[in-house]
């Protein structure tokens, strides 16, 4: 095995995502051909999803070949990965440089998530975690070339299009720190508060307490404590707003780590975290002399 293989294989390996899938016909019970087929892990034979006949499987060991050699092409190490789901869902990260936002160390990845179930195609998205908090956010970037790879690792245009791919994730997980910096530099005002309650978590502000159901003042007693936490820890700021959000995301609303990370990124949490970002930025372009763009230079 040369050391290029036995990086890959390593890597596989050390994410346990060593194994592969069929694409294999689904047949009615007196045998009739269906049309779809069905996607099965070949260790586990745990069926991840039913796909139809033109969908091509991107096997774990392509993903990771291809995520080495475009890494190593610009200089990084794929060190950190996983699967979701039972297979369903499959990711490797890349760690870039911490940064700091006020007064919060905060952990970076660069990830390439991937799909067993044809429910996602190959792409890049930005993993942060605000260390004093466990605070992850998780932002998958669109427009990815990499959705259009032909399945052969070994391609040359493959690789390249991959090295392309990760410096345009690389320049967009920058962008975001910029603006995480921003929220950082500007306070909390009634307003955008509600807006994110409303938004977020389908609170009305302006509501009597004896408009909602039990369950539902419980749930914002909870998220009540959770922002005025947060808010102290990381500043009456939005970005101490925005950790509000995320805070109960990863620590409140899910209940195992699995469930966790399949919650944040790529089920509600990914959704309510996003529409809080996207909220908060919104607020900024709305209030700032400048647009968002040139506070972010």
């Amino acid at each position: 095995m040369d050391n290029k293989n036995e990086k890959v294989f390593n890597l596989l390996e050390a994410t346990n995502l060593n194994w592969t899938v069929n694409k294999e016909p689904l047949i009615t019970l007196d045998g009739k051909e269906t049309g779809s087929f069905g996607m099965f892990r070949n260790d586990t034979q745990k069926w991840l999803g039913t796909v139809g006949n033109g969908y091509t499987p991107f096997q774990n060991f392509e993903m990771a070949e291809l995520m080495v050699k475009a890494s190593e092409g610009i200089g990084l190490d794929m060190t950190k990965g996983g699967f979701l789901q039972e297979g369903k869902k499959v990711f490797l990260q890349i760690p870039l440089e911490d940064k700091f936002v006020g007064r919060d160390t905060i952990k970076r990845n660069l990830t390439c998530l991937n799909s067993h179930n044809g429910t996602s195609s190959i792409g890049f998205g930005s993993t942060n975690t605000v260390v004093i908090c466990s605070n992850t956010f998780h932002k998958a970037f669109k427009d990815s070339s990499m959705s259009k790879f032909r399945h052969s690792a070994n391609s040359k245009e493959n690789v390249k299009r991959a090295m392309e791919d990760m410096r345009k994730a690389m320049g967009l997980d920058e962008d975001l720190m910029r603006k995480f910096e921003v929220m950082a530099n500007m306070p909390i005002k009634d307003e955008i508060f509600s807006r994110i309650m409303n938004k977020v978590f389908d609170i009305d502000l302006d509501k009597k307490s004896e408009d909602f159901s039990t369950r539902k003042v419980n749930t914002m007693k909870v998220i009540a404590s959770t922002m005025e936490s947060e808010l102290e820890s990381h500043g009456n700021t939005l970005w101490g707003l925005f950790n509000g959000v995320t805070y109960y995301t990863n620590h409140v609303a899910p209940k195992d780590k699995d469930e966790k990370e399949d919650y944040i990124m790529f089920g509600g949490g990914y959704d309510k975290n996003l529409s809080a970002f996207n909220e908060v930025m919104k607020w900024i372009e709305e209030n700032s002399k400048s647009p968002v763009e040139a506070l972010i230079r």
